[in-house]
């Protein structure tokens, strides 16, 4: 259990540097910061999709599935988040 735990932190911590890096060295493109988290969430929707349509009851199949697709969620979540909290960041400073 400490090593899924550690490795969805990882997944996180990835995710959120990658959004970090996008808006930090191409800060003209305004939606480029939600890329990572979008394409994570699309990922984890496809592989939900496969574990619980496409191959249900084809044992360890679904279970491996379903696990990458919690995973890709993770990411998901880190990535729209860290890229909300860099736009309110952005804002903030123009604003002062």
């Amino acid at each position: 259990m400490d090593r899924l735990i550690l490795v969805l932190m990882v997944i996180a911590i990835i995710i959120a540097g990658v959004t970090y890096l996008l808006d930090r060295f191409v800060p003209s493109i305004k939606s480029i910061k939600f890329l990572p988290g979008v394409l994570c969430l699309l990922l984890a929707l496809y592989y939900f999709y496969l574990a619980y349509i496409v191959k249900a009851g084809e044992g360890f199949e679904d279970l491996g599935n379903f696990i990458m697709g919690m995973m890709l969620s993770i990411g998901a979540i880190a990535g729209l988040i860290t890229a909300l909290l860099l736009e309110i960041r952005r804002r903030n400073n123009r604003n002062k």
